[in-house]
């Protein structure tokens, strides 16, 4: 298993060593079998396990250099209790705690691959804990679910006869309003969500403490997606304070509960 050390920051110095990982360590094509271990030194989170594949480096040059959730910057207050609904190998999450060392951060990801990478990252930082579920707007229900063994990233429960060529598993969905009621977890201060087209749904679950919730960034993943959101965030009291372009089809949505 490779093994490097590297400061996740600002300078460009700290981005060429970012860039070199990623070329190193899959680079702009998959392969298969390999993981990597790296040093940070990011507190609450000083070590990062990852695969030898396309996806992950995507995934970490989105997240950690481009940094797309940077937007949270702008939050006026510190949270301490943090959902990331999609959590895939926990990019989302690292993300986070370099913001906000002291949060309490409880993950959801459905796909058994990037749950098994997630397991292992949150195993080595504080405070994190991961559920392997769907978020959903019916409690319990069991979803069709696309996964790929080529691909780790993507994975989105499937449409009434949609397949193509993923491969389909069966997940079980929880309404986060559930989960608060069986004590399993408390409403959170903040929520991340990237779930491929599954958005409304899972704001759906969370019922009454859609409004409760001081602040959300998510994916949206279509202009009518990107509406319905929108709606049901502002009329739960939330004020859009960004909202940007993340590729054709998908944006990243910024609100907060503001006074």
């Amino acid at each position: 298993m490779a093994k490097v050390a590297w400061r996740l920051g600002r300078r460009f110095q700290d981005k060429l060593e970012l860039l070199r990982l990623c070329a190193c360590y899959g680079g702009l094509t998959p392969f298969r079998g390999g993981l990597v271990k790296v040093n940070t030194s990011v507190p609450g989170a000083p070590v990062l396990h990852l695969r030898h594949a396309q996806p992950d480096t995507i995934l970490m040059v989105e997240v950690l250099m481009e940094q797309d959730y940077r937007c949270l910057e702008a939050l006026s207050f510190t949270p301490t209790s943090i959902l990331d609904i999609g959590g895939n190998i926990g990019l989302g999450s690292f993300y986070l705690k370099t913001l906000f060392p002291q949060a309490q951060i409880t993950g959801f990801e459905p796909s058994p691959s990037e749950f098994e990478r997630l397991m292992a990252n949150y195993a080595e930082w504080s405070g994190c804990r991961a559920f392997q579920n769907a978020i959903g707007d019916v409690d319990g229900a069991h979803l069709r679910f696309a996964v790929h063994p080529d691909r780790t990233g993507g994975q989105h429960v499937l449409g009434a006869g949609e397949s193509g060529d993923w491969h389909e598993i069966q997940v079980t969905a929880r309404r986060v309003d559930a989960l608060i009621h069986e004590g399993l977890v408390t409403v959170p201060d903040l929520v991340k969500m990237d779930i491929e087209g599954a958005e409304v749904m899972a704001l759906q679950g969370f019922g009454s403490y859609l409004s409760q919730v001081r602040a959300f960034v998510l994916e949206t993943h279509s202009a009518e997606l990107h509406a319905h959101c929108i709606r049901l965030l502002t009329d739960a009291g939330h004020t859009v304070l960004s909202d940007v372009s993340r590729s054709p089809e998908a944006r990243i949505l910024f609100t907060e509960k503001r006074p």
